[in-house]
């Protein structure tokens, strides 16, 4: 009977000894509550964490961010969030920013600081390794494992822009129209941006007259309109000229074709591309 009790004892400090452990190893593999202002940073989050993330997108893929609240299930999600990464231009969104004051969390909200469009590759690229340097310190992440994730994301960019750059070459310099939301990155796609118009709600007849008289004598070939603001405003301008009609989304859709960023970026060339062609 002593021996037993020896024998018990020796399990009952051994289980006392690697108890601490076992709940150490337990913190640090729970994922990561990471808030971000949309889809275009889940991407990243996504991309660097692999399944080591919570994350809670504040402005769905589809919608428009200017025309979009915060609900009282995101403000329960931001309260117990490790990281908040917003964009620079969310900064003026007042009810992502209540949300954020209203969960006690304002002083950890991070503004990522490409201001200008983020589909362009070398803003990806920026905010990409911006990201990275925000996550890494964090407890329980595993920075090595995670900074090898970054360069495979950075090198599959780099291809895909490469391709992309490719295959728009022979049409560079093409008259185009775009909407203001797509006007940086497809003048980075090398068009001739000949004019940018906003959402449809917001252009008068006479606005839509003096775009397609100024697009008519330009010979625009192609008008490029944004998903996110509805993706119409530009068909009846297209139509008027005689041009191709195509539409980019801003973001990653989650759970389609463009659910990354570099196979948006794929898409939208693609899509350019085949109307170019076409044309």
């Amino acid at each position: 009977m002593k021996s037993i009790l020896v024998v018990g004892g020796v399990i009952l400090v051994w289980a006392l000894a690697v108890m601490p452990c076992l709940a150490v190893e337990r913190a640090a593999s729970k994922p990561l509550a990471v808030v971000v202002g949309t889809e275009l940073i889940a991407d990243i989050v996504r991309d660097l964490l692999a399944d080591q993330a919570d994350i809670l997108t504040l402005i769905p893929a589809a919608s428009c961010p200017g025309h979009h609240d915060a609900r009282a299930t995101d403000i329960a999600f931001i309260s117990h969030a490790d990281a908040i990464l917003l964009h620079v231009w969310q900064q003026k969104q007042k009810p992502i920013l209540d949300a954020i004051t209203a969960a006690d969390k304002s002083e950890q909200a991070v503004f990522i600081t490409p201001a200008a469009s983020w589909l362009m590759p070398e803003n990806q690229i920026a905010a990409s390794k911006e990201i990275f340097r925000i996550i890494a310190p964090l407890p329980g992440v595993d920075a090595t494992a995670m900074e090898k994730r970054l360069h495979r994301r950075l090198e599959h960019i780099v291809a895909v822009t490469d391709a992309c750059d490719k295959a728009l070459w022979p049409y560079a310099d093409t008259p185009v129209m775009a909407a203001t939301m797509q006007a940086d990155f497809v003048k980075r796609l090398g068009m001739n941006v000949v004019a940018d118009y906003g959402r449809a709600e917001d252009m008068s007849p006479a606005t839509l007259m003096r775009l397609a008289e100024e697009g008519k004598k330009a010979d625009v070939q192609v008008v490029i309109d944004n998903m996110q603001s509805g993706g119409e405003a530009g068909a009846p301008l297209a139509g008027e000229m005689g041009a191709k009609h195509v539409v980019f989304s801003n973001f990653p859709l989650p759970d389609s074709e463009t659910a990354s960023y570099a196979a948006l970026l794929r898409h939208n060339c693609e899509a350019l591309a085949q109307a170019l062609v076409r044309k």
